[in-house]
């Protein structure tokens, strides 16, 4: 009896020691799953880099990479496609100045596009005022890579 006792504790010990093992691998794989999922909502540096490059190629940008980046880096793009628009004003000079700029960027459901509007308020030394243009960017995000781009200069 006190052998079969033995057994059926070591029986035991080994089914909780598998289940412990299965628990805390299927808590590292959800963890590890939910974070990339989170991380992979923001815009990343290789579809920003992606964006700027075929942008430009296109028209040239009135904006450099860092300022496109740091716009679009903290963007979840879940938020977009559920009707968020996020709207920054930022400055394309690399010198203070009292003409701002402004970035919008929204998602069009029905195209299932992102748009991207750029009003650009140009420093000019002798104006009091400053000279603007409009730009308007659309994209899609098809696998994680940014495809079907348009920027152009629509005004100024």
């Amino acid at each position: 009896y006190h052998v079969k006792h033995i057994q059926q504790l070591q029986q035991l010990r080994l089914i909780l020691t598998m289940f412990n093992r299965f628990y805390i691998t299927f808590f590292l794989t959800f963890t590890l799953l939910s974070c990339n999922l989170s991380l992979g909502q923001n815009f990343n540096k290789s579809q920003i880099k992606s964006l700027f490059e075929k942008f430009n190629n296109q028209s040239q940008t009135p904006f450099s990479y860092k300022i496109l980046e740091d716009f679009l880096k903290d963007i979840k793009i879940e938020d977009l496609k559920k009707g968020k628009e996020f709207e920054k004003e930022v400055l394309f000079e690399n010198f203070d100045c009292e003409c701002k700029d402004v970035m919008k960027i929204s998602f069009d459901k029905a195209a299932k596009t992102f748009i991207l509007k750029i009003n650009e308020a140009s420093f000019v030394k002798d104006l009091d005022w400053c000279p603007e243009h409009s730009y308007i960017g659309s994209f899609k995000i098809e696998n994680n890579k940014i495809v079907n781009t348009e920027f152009n200069l629509v005004a100024g």
